[in-house]
């Protein structure tokens, strides 16, 4: 095996055990400190659960990239490594003593324009409609909408047990191996260094009771901006491969569904008069939930679509000569996959809510009548006045009646 290759395979497995030796201890501290997410009208959860696991995903995969650069200059990770403490440290504030909306994208807009002037920016849209050098000041502005709405988009995504967690694995596998397979060693070990410190937490999230914890949004922010990163370093990329026209539409495929269900759901908060930023259970994954799926199903179907959307990726990418109908066919698809598995279901959940409405007026009729009957009977058994009860009324005499 080449040493590269038996660097990242080591890394990943080593992040994944450290992270599974601090998840135990974690939990007790979260306990013992209250730092808990607690249930309320829109969370899922009933019953309070520690919510700082993003320390574990973290620490164990920054201890990864330190200690490979032993073997490996890594340098060059440096300088977005501490972009990422910076935002790690927003979300254990937010997590712990909670921040504002305002505040949070204050500072996420900081960090996307800090990482821009590094360098990570989306100044090239590799002649989607004839466009590939971007201006300055354009690729600011793109870059900054583009960062924070990623970093948002997997923010608001995390609401059902290992659903952003389990994303993270999908994408930083998919990720990772495009990195390998362009020579890019240091970023493929950042990328599975994150892989490896996620699964053990995904295991603790989705199965265990005892040791269960959510990620919080010092792991949720980090993992946007881990999306950013990524997307800037493989839209650079050489042109090795023919599919390596379409990274913008590939980048796009792997993200689609926190993508485009945050649109939708920013967009359906708009229309309704309200702020966009605003919390509700409008999601797809509460959808799923309203449905009566358990959380691990929901997790499993978001990660079916987006490996079908991967896999239809793949295949468009071996027909599709053009990047703009490229971009543009996945977009569509994307969008009408997600858009459409909202509706549907959304229909079916409507649906069945009315036919249980239904039921329940004529259980509650019928009930009515048999106590009716039985009261009557009762009268007559115990050689009482017959009652006159109006259904849905109150029950009165004959002589009170005629009054």
């Amino acid at each position: 095996m080449d040493k590269s290759l038996l660097l990242i395979l080591l890394c990943l497995c080593m992040a994944a055990l450290l992270a599974a030796y601090m998840n135990p201890p974690l939990v007790k501290l979260a306990f013992s400190k209250r730092i808990l997410d607690h249930p309320n009208a829109r969370k899922l959860q009933n019953r309070p659960i520690p919510v700082i696991g993003g320390i574990s995903v973290f620490a164990a995969a920054t201890a990864m990239l330190l200690i490979s650069n032993l073997f490996i200059d890594t340098s060059e990770l440096y300088v977005p490594l501490l972009c990422l403490f910076f935002i790690f440290f927003v979300g254990l504030f937010d997590d712990m003593i909670g921040i504002s909306f305002v505040t949070k994208f204050a500072f996420q807009i900081v960090v996307i324009f800090f990482l821009w002037y590094l360098g990570f920016r989306l100044d090239d849209l590799d002649g989607i409609l004839g466009i590939n050098n971007i201006p300055m000041a354009p690729s600011l502005i793109l870059s900054i909408l583009a960062g924070v709405g990623l970093i948002n988009a997997m923010n608001l995504i995390d609401g059902v047990d290992g659903l952003s967690s389990g994303l993270g694995i999908l994408s930083g596998s998919v990720i990772g191996v495009n990195f390998i397979l362009h020579g890019d060693i240091i970023y493929s070990i950042l990328a599975f260094s994150f892989v490896g410190a996620l699964i053990p937490f995904f295991t603790y999230n989705v199965f265990s009771r005892k040791y269960k914890m959510f990620i919080g949004d010092s792991g949720s922010l980090v993992l946007g901006t881990l999306a950013y990163l990524f997307t800037c370093r493989i839209i650079d990329q050489p042109i090795i491969y023919n599919t390596d026209l379409y990274s913008i539409s590939l980048m796009l495929t792997i993200y689609a569904v926190p993508v485009f269900d945050t649109i939708r759901v920013m967009v359906a908060r708009m229309l309704r008069g309200h702020s966009p930023f605003l919390p509700d259970k409008t999601h797809l994954h509460h959808l799923f939930i309203a449905m009566g799926y358990p959380h691990v199903v929901v997790t499993s179907i978001i990660l079916i679509i987006t490996t079908v959307l991967l896999a239809i990726w793949f295949v468009l990418a071996f027909f599709i000569k053009d990047v703009t109908i490229m971009t543009i066919v996945m977009g569509g698809v994307s969008a009408m996959l997600v858009w459409g598995i909202y509706l549907y279901y959304d229909h079916q959940r409507n649906k069945i809510s009315r036919t249980y409405a239904r039921s329940v007026l004529h259980a509650r009729m019928w009930r009515r009548r048999i106590h009716y009957i039985y009261y009557r009977l009762q009268c007559i058994i115990d050689h009482k006045e017959y009652p006159f009860v109006e259904l849905g009324g109150t029950a009165n005499t004959k002589k009170e009646k005629k009054k």
